[in-house]
């Protein structure tokens, strides 16, 4: 009986190998393409109960938004925050009046916890912004230190020094503040800016901006000629 030649023995052995390697490459195709129908299948199911709740929510909306204006009339903010981020989930950010309800409950944290703006920096501000995280936003808030409102100047008060910061998540943008007034028109630009003003009552208007969106502040201030019994004690 003739022997197999070591070419056809070699053939064989190649053959079987191709054989195992296909069979494991089969089982391994075969075990992937179970495993991404088994996701897709667990993807959909997924979706479609992420559906049914939202379908759920807003068929009920109108009695969350009831439940949340009666808790912002009675200020549990903490509890409308978390029901605002579930109108922000379902894409219903802007319902009724919803953008003016979270940019005041913004505006109060701000104010309550900065003791209204005097002592404001930008980390303070990038801090309470994450915290209070009703919405991302790229809102610019301008705020005006001095003058205070109401406040009376003689004109021997000049210059008198305009104060205000503007400040987004972005950074401060104090710099760029444009202040105006009713009576004298543009009065310069910058964080810090002293100014000569017309006897009169002013409005005064700062304006800022981070390049998307603007903010404002006003204030108000009277000036007023040097009464004659103070003639004496100005220097001239």
């Amino acid at each position: 009986m003739a022997m197999p030649s070591k070419k056809t023995t070699y053939s064989i052995q190649v053959v079987v190998i191709l054989a195992i390697f296909f069979f494991v490459l089969f089982n391994l195709v075969f075990k992937l393409i179970i495993d991404l129908r088994s996701e897709s299948l667990k993807k959909k199911a997924e979706q479609i109960e992420k559906d049914r709740i939202k379908q759920e929510f807003i068929a009920h909306i109108d009695d969350r938004y009831a439940q949340l204006l009666k808790l912002y009339a009675a200020k549990e903010y903490e509890k409308v925050i978390e029901i605002i981020k579930v109108f922000n989930k379902y894409e219903k950010s802007d319902y009724k009046n919803l953008p003016e309800i979270k940019k005041e409950i913004r505006l109060f944290y701000l104010k309550k916890k900065l003791d209204f703006i005097p002592k404001i920096h930008l980390d303070d501000y990038m801090k309470l912004s994450k915290d209070i995280d009703i919405v991302e936003d790229d809102s610019t808030e301008v705020f005006i230190r001095t003058p205070r409102y109401g406040q009376y100047f003689y004109t021997s008060d000049f210059p008198i020094l305009l104060e205000g910061v503007a400040l987004s998540i972005a950074g401060d943008f104090s710099d760029g503040i444009v202040w105006t007034s009713n009576i004298d028109g543009v009065l310069g630009k910058g964080g810090k800016i002293e100014v000569r003003l017309s006897i009169g009552e002013h409005q005064i208007t700062a304006t800022g901006t981070n390049g998307v969106t603007t903010g404002t502040m006003k204030t108000r201030i009277y000036i007023e000629k040097d009464p004659d019994f103070l003639k004496k004690y100005i220097k001239k």
